[in-house]
């Protein structure tokens, strides 16, 4: 099992960990099955762990399985840690991923994990390793396109970068401070609610924008965009190890 892969199916691309022994060594993207599925046999993988956030795309999992050992992860997946959330079945995969990882980088600690993505997902993991749940939010994208959306003269935009000004001097600088300065008020505002109800936390943040954001925020954190990835991973290695 020294090399595995790890792919998270989302709704436009396909984004793919190749594993050797326990580190991460490469991150490709891809939006082509056929392209995908070659660099999985150039690899030479073991195994494979499967996260489909994304529309059900059957035909690319049944054309993994037949070609390689493959794990689709859900919610009845052997877990590294106890799943309390009262709908377990509605749980995202990539939610449950993100919190296996901080399990493994942080074992028996309260952890926060918080994902920028389409939306921005928060989600806790105590020191007692059990998952209770956390918060779904709009991500930057869905509250600009809710501004445009619901009102007659707010425009559509987008955003280039995140170096937004605290006071917008246009119209669009101030939807831009609204979305980008708000979001991270809004997530410095969770870590402290999150710390004054349980105490000492790690706070870990994921996403394509992780980075940027990390900068932004006065909290420590430990931001890793690939946090999915490395999580689907650690599920993997369990179900090997216990099958």
């Amino acid at each position: 099992m020294n090399k595995r892969v790890a792919i998270d199916i989302g709704n436009t691309l396909i984004k793919v960990g190749y594993f050797k022994d326990n580190e991460l060594i490469e991150v490709g993207v891809y939006d082509d099955d056929v392209k995908l599925i070659q660099a999985l046999y150039d690899f030479s993988c073991e195994w494979i762990g499967v996260a489909n956030v994304g529309s059900n795309d059957n035909n690319l999992i049944q054309q993994l399985k037949k070609d390689f050992k493959v794990l689709e992860i859900t919610s009845g997946s052997h877990l590294p840690f106890k799943n309390v959330y009262a709908t377990p079945t509605t749980l995202g995969v990539d939610r449950i991923a993100a919190i296996a990882a901080a399990q493994e980088i942080y074992p028996n600690s309260n952890c926060l994990v918080i994902d920028i993505g389409t939306c921005v997902t928060f989600d806790f993991i105590t020191e007692g390793n059990e998952y209770l749940g956390g918060a779904i939010s709009p991500g930057i994208d869905m509250r600009l396109k809710a501004m445009h959306t619901f009102t007659a003269k707010l425009p559509m935009i987008s955003v280039e970068h995140l170096d937004q000004e605290l006071v917008g001097n246009s119209t669009t600088n101030c939807m831009l401070s609204g979305a980008i300065n708000g979001l991270t008020a809004e997530i410095e505002g969770t870590i402290l609610r999150y710390e004054k109800k349980f105490g000492r936390i790690k706070t870990l943040l994921c996403g394509g924008v992780a980075n940027t954001f990390e900068s932004k925020l006065n909290s420590s954190i430990f931001a890793d965009r690939n946090l999915v990835l490395k999580g689907i991973d650690s599920i993997l290695r369990l179900h090997v190890q216990t099958n």
